[in-house]
């Protein structure tokens, strides 16, 4: 797993310092994504705890949040954000964090899947779907070579089927 840390990391310095912003940098960037009118908000789907290392689905989850930023959206990735208040090894904490970021997700227009699904993604896929919220693969060739995208695409929409099929 150590591998698809450096992988992450490398991914990220490849599309630039975005992640390194100055405060003020950052308040700025803040500052016009606030002034566009009707901004979507993206819905980040992906592992956290269950499968794998919990810093390398972290590094995963910064660069599918600038895939979603470099669209032009905002990403929406409680995993991410509170994974620095909360402590998802405690029961209750981590019951917290999935009610946060249910909430969360009544703001979006979408929800978009970026891993395999995971137990915890279950629920948000399920409440997306009861809340009408389009659901949708992440585009797997950004992050694979080609003939690999594919087969990950496949293997979630497998996924993805099974947990709508109850």
């Amino acid at each position: 797993m150590r591998a698809a840390g450096k992988a992450a990391e490398e991914l990220l310095n490849m599309r630039g310092p975005k992640c390194e912003m100055s405060a003020h940098e950052a308040e700025e960037k803040l500052r016009e994504l606030e002034r566009e009118e009707g901004m979507e908000k993206v819905y980040v789907c992906s592992q956290y705890g269950s499968r794998g290392e919990k810093a390398t689905n972290l590094e995963f989850a910064k660069f599918f949040c600038m895939m979603v930023i470099e669209e032009g959206k905002i990403p929406i990735c409680p995993h991410l954000f509170y994974a620095q208040v909360l402590n998802d090894d405690v029961k209750s904490q981590r019951a917290a964090g999935m009610r946060i970021g249910l909430e969360l997700l009544k703001e979006c227009g979408e929800l978009r899947i970026f891993t395999n699904i995971s137990e915890g993604m279950k629920g948000e896929i399920l409440a997306a779907r009861e809340r009408g919220i389009p659901i949708r693969i992440a585009d797997m060739a950004a992050i694979y070579s080609e003939d690999q995208a594919v087969y990950e695409e496949q293997g979630i929409m497998r996924e993805l089927v099974e947990v709508l099929n109850g």
